[in-house]
């Protein structure tokens, strides 16, 4: 049988971008079903710059019911997506983040959040006491709203939008909780900015597979050095996008140490238990 010369066009683009984006080779089987999905799905880069090109809230609701379809823990439906579309207001949930200008540029806002309130409704209403007060059901709905949150990612970009998640959001739990009318049990995992790209980005690399993807133990014998060879290609790679003259890319490493040199979020936990949540 002679070979799809389209699907041999994907694999071969699949193979080189997860090679850029990895370091390493990883072998595309022949023959494979889904490499257009692959490819996108491995191409994935967060995009900042839009056009004027408006996101209609319909193509919105569309994408949510997509990530709405992603698996959820037991089947407890325990994640809600806020599309913040009242101009004043999505105003006032931007200013919560002045870091992030772009943000008023992008074609629609929404925020991701997990939801223990349905589930103890679901106990209210039968006059029944709720048993699972501890940090798992906290846990379960944040795991929730990170899967849907991934799924409307992966909708977005199948339609031609590019996406930025934004867990800054957090970093002001309290004021984005009034504004969005939060009730109990509820609390934001992360905000995602959506729009139609200006310009097309290269992907970002990332650490080799030997330090992510383990075979049946967790692999720590010797990780220092993986990180260093990432942190070399990082810095090429930034290299290749900086305009001439510019003072060279600080490493992975340094920049992730900068980031988290002072603390961060140390309210969160708060928060959490002011939602109603235990978290021992």
């Amino acid at each position: 049988m002679t070979p799809d010369p389209v699907d041999s066009d994907l694999a071969a683009s699949l193979r080189r971008i997860l090679s850029e984006r990895f370091g390493e080779d990883v072998e595309v089987p022949a023959g494979l079903d889904g490499l257009d999905e692959l490819l996108r799905m491995a191409a994935h880069a967060t995009h900042r710059a839009w056009t004027d090109r408006p996101v209609e809230p319909s193509l919105v609701r569309l994408l949510a019911a997509c990530a709405l379809s992603a698996p959820s823990k037991s089947f407890l439906q325990q994640a809600d997506v806020i599309d913040v579309r009242e101009p004043s207001l999505r105003a006032a949930v931007q200013a919560l983040v002045p870091s992030m200008p772009w943000m008023a540029d992008a074609g629609a806002l929404l925020v991701f959040c997990g939801d223990g309130r349905r589930l103890r409704r679901l106990f209210e209403r039968r006059g029944l006491r709720f048993e699972n007060e501890h940090l798992d059901g906290f846990f379960n709905p944040t795991v929730d709203a990170a899967l849907v949150l991934m799924n409307f990612v992966r909708a977005a970009e199948a339609v031609g939008l590019g996406c930025c998640p934004i867990s800054v959001l957090r970093d002001r739990a309290a004021q984005l909780a009034r504004l969005l009318a939060l009730p109990r049990h509820v609390f934001p995992v992360a905000g995602l900015c959506i729009g139609w790209p200006s310009q097309p980005r290269a992907p970002t690399p990332r650490l080799p597979l030997a330090a992510t993807l383990h075979v049946d133990r967790f692999d720590d014998a010797s990780p220092d050095p993986l990180v260093d060879a990432f942190d070399a290609r990082y810095v090429a790679a930034r290299a290749r996008v900086l305009p001439p003259g510019a003072p060279p890319a600080p490493t992975w490493s340094e920049e992730r140490v900068r980031q988290y040199a002072s603390a961060q979020r140390a309210d969160w936990g708060d928060f959490v238990r002011g939602q109603g949540f235990e978290t021992d």
